[in-house]
């Protein structure tokens, strides 16, 4: 009696087994790199986000230093102010506000300075017959100039001839003299101020 052949029955299993687990890797490797897309997308949203904070952070600075500087520049040029002691005072102090904007802007620490030129400028007011007027003017300005002599050189290394200006026109008032008596002078020095600030901005 002849043997019958029986043939095994191959499972296919293996073959299943192989076939999810490649379609597994390929749902994993579509999955990681759609998650690697949105990570660098991310990254990219929020460093725009940064630089679009950090662009609206400078515009507010820029606008709040030339809001300070043409409050000054108004102060000083209004015709019908006098040079008395309430104008001397205003202008000092107004001059003071502006330098201190735009230290800050820059990341200059002159406060000590300034502090104590508001401190001399708040003198002028308490007395307006006081005849040392112009003492204090000078003696204001000379911290004012020494603050933003700090400011020139620290970050406006270009602007020296403009900082020049304001040293030579603060030298020009006379500490013993009436401020009355030398209104061109003072102007002069709140002026050149002024555009050292303008220069500035």
């Amino acid at each position: 009696m002849a043997e019958i052949e029986i043939e095994k029955k191959k499972t296919i299993w293996p073959w299943i087994l192989l076939v999810l687990l490649i379609v597994a890797a390929i749902i994993w490797w579509i999955v990681a790199d759609d998650s690697d897309e949105m990570e660098a997308t991310e990254e990219i949203t929020t460093e725009e986000v940064m630089e679009e904070e950090t662009y609206e952070s400078s515009d507010t600075d820029e606008t709040t230093v030339m809001t300070s500087i043409q409050e000054y520049s108004n102060y000083i040029d209004n015709p019908e102010m006098g040079m008395d002691h309430e104008y001397a005072n205003g202008a000092l102090l107004e001059l003071i506000d502006a330098t201190r904007t735009v230290a800050e802007n820059n990341k200059v620490n002159i406060n000590a300075e300034l502090e104590e030129a508001q401190e001399k400028a708040e003198m002028i007011a308490e007395d307006p017959l006081d005849l040392t007027h112009a003492e204090r003017i000078k003696s204001s300005g000379e911290i004012i100039a020494q603050a933003l002599q700090t400011l020139q050189t620290e970050k406006f290394p270009g602007l020296e001839q403009e900082y020049s200006a304001v040293e030579e026109a603060l030298a020009q008032i006379e500490a013993e003299e009436p401020t009355l008596d030398q209104k061109e002078a003072v102007k002069s020095f709140f002026d050149n101020a002024e555009e050292l600030l303008i220069a500035m901005k």
